[in-house]
C-alpha cells in the first residue's frame, strides 16, 4: 500500500520538482502515526536526546438527519512533543521538555493554544519553566518554579517579536539576579546585531513557505524519495524539514551557520551539527555511558 502510494505522488516528478505546501501540511497533520525523533551530532554520531512528534485529528461526531446518519467535522488539529529529551554529561541534569500546539480546522488554520513545559535537576534542585498562551488573549504566561518556590508573569504578545525581553523575563522567572538577566538581555541583541545576522532578521512568524520540493532523504542507503520543506529562520538559514508521502517527519536539519552563530556569539560550546532522525529510519543509537 505504502509503494502505491508512493508512486500515484511521485509519478512524473522529478527531483527539486515543487509541490504546493498546503498538500504536504494537511499530510503532516493527518499522519496517522507518531515519529520517533533522534537528536543527533552528526559529525560525531553523537546521541545528543530524543523525542516523539504525535500529530492527531480532533473531531466532532454529531448526529445527522441524512440517511448516512453520521457526519464527522475536524474540531481541531493537534501536534505534540513528548517525551523529550536533551542529554547532558550527568543523566540526572537531562533537560525534560513537552510542547502542544492546537490549530483550528482548514481553511482559517489559526492557532488556539501553545504549551511548553521544561524541567531540569540543577545541583539537586528541581527547576521547572512552562509557557502557556491562548488565542483568545492578548498575552503569554511564563511560570516557573525551583523547588517550592513558584513566579508567574504575562507577557504581551507585541514583546514576541523582541527576544531580549523574553529572555529578561524567563531569567528573572528563574530566580536569575536583575543584572544577570541584562546582561543576558544584552547578549541576545548582541546574537541579533552579529555581523553574520546583519541585514538579516529573524523569522519570528510560524508562517510556511509556499512549496516544498521533491527530494531523497539524506544519510540513507536507500533510494527514498521524499518533501522537502525549507523554513527560512534568518534569510539564507534554512531549517529543512523532509517528509514522507503518509506526513511522517523523517529528517530535521539544523543549519550549521545558525549552530556556530549561536556559539560565537554566546558564549556556549553547542554541537557542530544537531539533526533530529527518525529511528525507524536511521537506526536507533544508545547514549555513551
Amino acid at each position: 500500500m505504502t509503494y502505491r502510494l508512493w508512486q500515484v505522488e511521485y509519478a512524473g516528478q522529478n527531483l527539486g520538482a515543487a509541490v504546493d505546501i498546503q498538500m504536504v501540511w494537511e499530510k503532516i497533520l493527518n499522519a496517522q502515526d507518531e515519529a520517533k525523533l533522534q537528536v543527533v551530532d552528526e559529525r560525531s554520531n553523537q546521541l545528543l536526546g530524543a523525542l516523539d512528534w504525535t500529530p492527531t485529528v480532533v473531531r466532532d461526531t454529531t448526529v445527522g438527519g441524512n440517511v448516512e446518519g453520521m457526519v464527522e467535522k475536524v474540531r481541531e488539529y493537534t501536534l505534540d512533543i513528548s517525551r523529550g529529551r536533551l542529554h547532558s554529561a550527568d543523566s540526572r541534569e537531562d533537560v525534560i521538555f513537552d510542547f502542544h500546539i492546537s490549530l483550528s480546522p482548514f481553511p482559517d488554520q489559526q492557532w488556539t493554544s501553545v504549551q511548553v513545559q521544561l524541567e531540569r535537576e540543577i545541583s539537586e534542585r528541581q527547576f521547572e519553566f512552562a509557557v502557556d498562551a491562548h488565542s483568545t488573549n492578548n498575552f503569554i504566561t511564563l511560570r516557573a518554579s525551583l523547588e517550592d518556590a513558584e513566579q508567574e508573569v504575562d507577557v504581551p504578545l507585541e514583546d514576541l517579536g523582541k527576544p531580549e525581553k523574553l529572555v529578561g523575563a524567563g531569567l528573572k522567572l528563574a530566580g536569575v539576579p536583575a543584572l544577570a538577566a541584562s546582561g543576558a538581555s544584552l547578549m541576545v541583541k548582541n546574537f541579533l546585531n552579529s555581523k553574520e545576522l546583519s541585514n538579516r532578521p529573524l523569522n519570528f512568524k510560524l508562517d510556511l513557505p509556499r512549496q516544498a520540493h521533491i527530494d531523497l532523504l539524506p544519510g540513507v542507503r536507500s533510494r527514498i524519495k521524499v518533501y522537502r520543506i525549507d523554513v527560512p529562520i534568518v534569510e539564507d538559514m534554512l531549517v529543512k524539514i523532509y517528509v514522507n508521502t503518509l506526513g511522517e517527519i523523517l529528517r530535521v536539519e539544523i543549519p550549521d551557520v545558525l549552530i556556530d552563530t549561536i556559539s560565537k556569539t554566546s558564549k556556549l560550546d553547542l554541537p557542530k551539527s544537531i539533526v533530529l532522525r527518525n529511528q525507524n529510519f536511521y537506526g536507533r543509537l544508545r547514549r555513551e555511558r
